[in-house]
Formats: structure tokens, C-alpha cells, sequence
């Protein structure tokens, strides 16, 4: 405490010791742009692009790393998207154009790559109560093959029948623990809340 008030007086010297009348507003800008990018998470965000046009209502980040048995999942971001498909390979692979939906971005690695942990180890819960799991489509593959990778990055998305997404508070993502050969639970599962 006592070096942070020698650092802000110190500042305050060479400031008033080197500015003139003119200088002294050129502070205030830096001001201004740091709380632009504070705000940003609240903002709605436009995205177009060849996939389509989406909005996105708000955006969580390093949201924090949990420990199942041998697979540690970092959950590294969650946003709230509302949008229309353009693309015709996507609106006839999920079977609609408008949609309200989750997205989850992870950084999954394991200690054992004899494991089973798919799509089905994944499903998420509303503030609205709306229960969804990660749409088969437009997620990231889940299989042996893959986890064997380091820090593997993937993308799930949980496509809402029933809610809105500017409704949403917060979600629950419920992760089942991975199984061994033998069709066993290799730890506990586990419920991560994701505040918007």
C-alpha cells in the first residue's frame, strides 16, 4: 500500500512537472478507451459472415479449469447468440434458419486416453429451465482418437427450442465423468454455473 501511494505521488510530480495547458487532456482519451473495452461484454455484438448474420447478447471468459478423474476440461469462454443461417448445408443439417443458442468454448486434455467421453457426457440447463445438449452438427468431434491430443480446443453449441437468449441469466453445464473399458465412472460428475 505504501509503495502504490509513492507510485501515485510520484506520477502526479512529473506529470505537473512536465505538462503544459495544452498536454493536460491528453490523459483523458486513454480514460475513455479502457472503458469501452470493459463495456464490450455487455454490448450486443454484430457478426456476419458466410454463414449468416448473429448477435451476440453477451460473452463470459476464462470461465475456469475442473479436474474429472484423468480429463481436465478449461472452460475457456460461453456466449449467448441469436441469428438466421444463410447457408443451406447448415439449415438443412439442423433443420432451421432462426436460432437462439449456447455457445461453449473448452481446452480439453487427459491423462488417459482409454477413456469414453463423448457428446453425452455434456448437456446444459437454463436459467429458464430449457435442458439441451450440444447439437451433433455444429459441435466440435468427441472421440478417442481426438482426447488423445494436448490441450485439445473444441467448440460446443446448445441450440434452444424454447428460450430466448436475452432472457438467459445464467446456465448449468453438467458434465458426466468420463468411463474406462469397462463402462466404469473414472470420478465424479460435475454442475459448472455460468453467469451472464
Amino acid at each position: 500500500m505504501r509503495n502504490f501511494c509513492f507510485m501515485i505521488l510520484l506520477i502526479s510530480f512529473v506529470m505537473a512537472g512536465c505538462s503544459d495547458n495544452n498536454a493536460t487532456t491528453e490523459p483523458e482519451p486513454l480514460e475513455k478507451e479502457v472503458n469501452k473495452e470493459e463495456d464490450t461484454n455487455e454490448e450486443v455484438k454484430l457478426v456476419e459472415n458466410s454463414q449468416g448474420s448473429f448477435k451476440r447478447f453477451s460473452w463470459k471468459e476464462d470461465i475456469g479449469t475442473y479436474e474429472i478423474g484423468p480429463l481436465t476440461i478449461d472452460i475457456s469462454d460461453a456466449s449467448l447468440v441469436s441469428g438466421t443461417y444463410t447457408d443451406e448445408l447448415i439449415t438443412s443439417s439442423i433443420g432451421r434458419e432462426d436460432v437462439e443458442y449456447i455457445s461453449v468454448g473448452t481446452v480439453i486434455s487427459t491423462s488417459n486416453e482409454n477413456i469414453t467421453f463423448t457428446w453425452d457426457h455434456l448437456s446444459l440447463t437454463t436459467s429458464t429451465g430449457e435442458e439441451v445438449s450440444p447439437n451433433d452438427s455444429m459441435s466440435d468431434q468427441l472421440t478417442q482418437d481426438v482426447l488423445s491430443e494436448k490441450d485439445l480446443f473444441r467448440f460446443f453449441k446448445f441450440y434452444l427450442d424454447e428460450s430466448k437468449v436475452k432472457n438467459i441469466q445464467y446456465v448449468i453445464l453438467h458434465i458426466k465423468a468420463p468411463k474406462n473399458d469397462e463402462g466404469e465412472s473414472l470420478g465424479e460428475d460435475l454442475d459448472v454455473k455460468i453467469t451472464f
